[in-house]
């Protein structure tokens, strides 16, 4: 009797076969969706991780630079009280080299006032040729520091961004 069973119905039973294997199929897809969904969460983790990661990093790389940037101001406003007073200093020099020139130009007159004044005294001459060196060389002094602050801040800050 099965035999004839299976013969009369089976239609009913490759329905049912077949139900079973789309059934099958149907949990097998919901399964590969499932793992699709699961990766791209993972995907999507590692992706804010990673961003995050990147933006600790900048920030990091930002307050390096902005603490560089804050000594190398610093060591500039000290650079500059230094520099006026070495100005004040170089100003002094000059005024008493040009005070001296002025004594010695009236001693020389008062020893032989029969010379009469020449047009161009060597003594000014050499007070204003020294004042205008001086004068340079704190330029010279002052650039030359500058460049100094901004290349060592330069350094440390590669060096405390390349660590």
């Amino acid at each position: 009797m099965p035999l004839t069973w299976l013969l009369t119905n089976w239609k009913l039973i490759l329905v049912g076969l077949l139900l079973a294997l789309l059934g099958l199929q149907t949990m097998r897809v919901a399964e590969l969706k499932e793992d699709a969904a699961e990766k791209k969460a993972a995907d999507a983790e590692t992706r804010l991780l990673a961003d995050r990661a990147q933006r600790a990093e900048e920030q990091r790389r930002a307050a390096v630079a902005a603490k560089e940037t804050q000594d190398a101001q610093v060591k500039i406003n000290a650079l500059e009280g230094d520099l006026r007073l070495a100005r004040d200093a170089s100003d002094g020099v000059r005024d008493a080299a040009a005070g001296a020139a002025v004594r010695a130009r009236a001693q020389s007159c008062a020893i032989n006032p029969s010379q009469g004044k020449p047009s161009v005294d060597a003594l000014d001459l050499l007070v204003d040729v020294l004042g205008r060196a001086d004068r340079r060389a704190g330029e010279l002094a002052e650039y030359a520091d500058r460049l100094r602050i901004a290349g060592l801040t330069c350094e440390r800050t590669y060096d405390a961004l390349t660590k």
